[in-house]
């Protein structure tokens, strides 16, 4: 599967262990999970430069519809 890479910001590290361990079982390796405690100030900058973070629960949504084809 040709995924380019793309990272998810996080707020803390339950979030940040739980989207690792998402991402690990769905085998996908090209996906960064960076914590980001200053997420206010990343939500900012990435708004400006047309990014978007993601919850954990927009990222099991995101990762579930990648392996099953519908993205």
């Amino acid at each position: 599967m040709d995924i380019p890479r793309f990272i998810f910001r996080v707020k803390d590290s339950a979030i940040e262990r739980e989207a690792k361990r998402m991402v690990e079982s769905f085998g996908i390796r090209d996906v960064e999970i960076r914590r980001d405690d200053t997420i206010k100030d990343a939500w900012f900058e990435d708004n400006e430069r047309g990014r978007t973070i993601y919850g954990l629960e927009e990222i099991e949504r995101y990762l579930e519809d990648l392996v099953s084809g519908r993205l």
